[in-house]
């Protein structure tokens, strides 16, 4: 946990050079692997996202197959943790917020709760220690340019996302579910 913590602090870096916890040049190749990820990452995930969008822009409607496939987002490409906490958050907010917001007013995946023309750039990692990576990168939706930290984590060999980070406003999503989760177990428990 601790190297989580050290690893997030990264976040709030910007233009940092990548640090590693190892000297041999097999840490050089790892950090591109990573950059690698996150690329495959947002290439898939974008991909449904901006084929609903020409889809919409042709007024048929696929914005299930986009909801839909969030899961799948979340199964294949964020950490355990991670999809424990979600899976937290959607049962408080079935429980106790039906008919309501809940927890999510947005999409995490693209920054915002509209989407067109979604794409990322200038993808690069600040940090890298063990089995943890932070990642920076540019997320773009319309116009709009959000720069965004990742924090990656590598379980069974493969790179996944443990948290997002607004940059601009240092939320963490990962901590806010936390806090979420305890929250609402505290008010559950008044009641």
């Amino acid at each position: 946990m601790a190297v989580a913590v050290v690893v997030l602090g990264a976040c709030s870096s910007r233009g940092a050079v990548v640090k590693s916890s190892g000297e041999s040049d097999h840490d050089g190749l790892d950090t591109a692997s990573v950059v690698e990820r996150v690329q495959e990452i947002y290439g898939a995930v974008f991909k449904v996202y901006n084929e609903a969008d020409s889809l919409r822009n042709l007024d048929i409607d696929s914005m299930n197959d986009v909801y839909e496939r969030r899961a799948d987002f979340e199964a294949n490409y964020c950490s355990s943790e991670w999809n424990t906490l979600m899976k937290k958050v959607n049962e408080i907010d079935s429980l106790y917020h039906q008919n309501e917001m809940g927890f999510w007013d947005f999409d995490y995946w693209i920054m915002g709760q509209d989407w067109h023309k979604l794409s990322i750039s200038d993808v690069k990692v600040v940090e890298r220690i063990g089995p943890w990576a932070t990642v920076e990168l540019k997320l773009h939706n319309f116009d709009n340019v959000t720069p965004l930290c990742l924090t990656m984590k590598l379980e069974d060999g493969t790179w996944r996302i443990d948290d997002f980070v607004d940059m601009a406003s240092g939320t963490g999503f990962k901590q806010a579910m936390q806090e979420y989760i305890a929250n609402e177990t505290a008010e559950a428990k008044k009641k």
